[in-house]
């Protein structure tokens, strides 16, 4: 099969959805022909993919297809960049199936049109953003958009993809009828099994300090909770003052960083919080080999690529219980998932601290975990839904727990 998605890019320090590359990949490797539109710049980590045009796309091996991606110069935050119209529409003709990525931005509605006007399938990811919590963000203008355009973007799609059932649950009030399936975005373990020496990151950002070191390694967005961070912090300092904690990510948008400083300062833990910035990769793997416990108090997350990060690394995770695969990972022993309470997390934090003999094993738990979700079984799941959609042909139920998803 020929399959063209479309999304858009990384802006400012803002990386983008950094799934999209890796399911696609793994879909193209089991033996089809992929290709990705970007509006902007390339999601880091991902720049071994790019190729300069569609050609070229098509040409590049993965596994036993091909996989590239095109980025296309875009504007302002909507990542404006009509010649995407023109310039590819050729090759949505020739395509078996679309798939866009997430849902407000120019690239997502380009591919919507060229789906529609060439009459092909298609299919969307909302990656998150029909989550409560994202939906009170930008309201006004979301209406709007949702009245033009995204509501029949996803009325008129062949298939809705979720991450987890949690997910669909919360898109369920919003009472669209589309087909949807149940696609974890998949993740690569090997890529953190080989961590380097403990004390880099700490010899770098705390002058070498030796004690607890609780780390947040995510985007500084407000769904994070880092203001609940900022409480449950000052609660363990009470309790273990030679703790420290490390903020790492970039702000998004860039001006949160100043509520987050604010948040620090507020709860008196600035002496004992670092915050490195950005963390690329490298810097990325010395975090999680200098943590002692790994902290994600979210609203909500899609994937949490992160928290499996972290687990991958045999870091013990707190995260909120409001998290897709919270449940899963309290049940795989490799995590704690509370309520999103200062004194909830606080208490946790200070037995995990004053237990190593538990954090080692939630360790081994999480390693064992995270090999569930291979970017693998993603790629084969993508495969047997566009197959059954192309073919006209109903999807298995069991990547429709709640429903068999007929044929289009």
């Amino acid at each position: 099969m020929k399959i063209v998605g479309f999304a858009e890019g990384a802006r400012g320090d803002s990386p983008g959805i950094v799934s999209i590359p890796t399911i696609l990949n793994s879909t193209a490797a089991r033996g089809h022909s992929v290709v990705l539109l970007i509006g902007g710049r390339v999601i880091p980590g991902k720049e071994s993919f790019v190729v300069p045009d569609s050609e070229r796309a098509l040409a590049r091996k993965a596994g036993s297809g091909t996989f590239g991606i095109v980025c296309v110069k875009a504007w302002m935050h909507w990542r404006f960049c009509p010649a995407v119209l023109w310039r590819f529409s050729s090759l949505v003709r020739g395509a078996d199936f679309v798939t866009l990525h997430s849902l407000y931005s120019f690239p997502v509605l380009a591919g919507y049109l060229l789906a529609r006007f060439h009459r092909k399938p298609y299919g969307i990811w909302p990656h998150g953003v029909l989550a409560p919590f994202q939906r009170q963000i930008s309201v006004r203008k979301k209406w709007i958009y949702n009245k033009l355009f995204a509501d029949r973007i996803l009325r008129n799609a062949s298939v809705i993809f979720y991450s987890a059932e949690g997910e669909r649950e919360e898109a369920a009030a919003l009472g669209f009828r589309t087909p949807s399936v149940i696609v974890p975005d998949g993740f690569n373990a090997d890529e953190f099994a080989g961590l380097p020496p403990r004390g880099r990151f700490r010899a770098r950002f705390l002058d070498g300090y030796k004690g607890p070191l609780i780390l947040f390694l995510a985007r500084l967005a407000p769904k994070k909770g880092l203001d609940l961070l900022a409480k449950t912090m000052q609660r363990v300092l009470a309790e273990r003052p030679d703790a420290r904690l490390a903020i790492v990510g970039p702000p998004d948008p860039a001006s949160f960083k100043k509520q987050v400083l604010q948040w620090v300062q507020e709860n008196g833990i600035e002496p004992q919080t670092v915050l490195p910035g950005v963390a690329g990769p490298k810097m990325r793997l010395e975090a999680f080999a200098d943590a002692d416990v790994y902290v994600l108090p979210s609203h909500e997350e899609n994937f949490g690529f992160s928290v499996f990060e972290a687990m991958a690394c045999g870091v013990p995770v707190v995260v909120s219980e409001t998290l897709n695969y919270a449940a899963e990972i309290a049940r795989s022993g490799a995590g704690l998932a509370l309520p999103r309470t200062p004194e909830a997390f606080s208490t946790a934090i200070v037995d995990l601290i004053d237990r190593p003999e538990i954090r080692r094993e939630m360790g081994v738990c999480g390693r064992v975990f995270v090999r569930q979700y291979s970017l693998e079984e993603t790629g084969a799941k993508v495969e047997s839904t566009v197959e059954c959609i192309v073919q006209r042909r109903s999807v298995p139920a069991t990547l429709s727990p709640g429903g068999v998803v007929g044929a289009p």
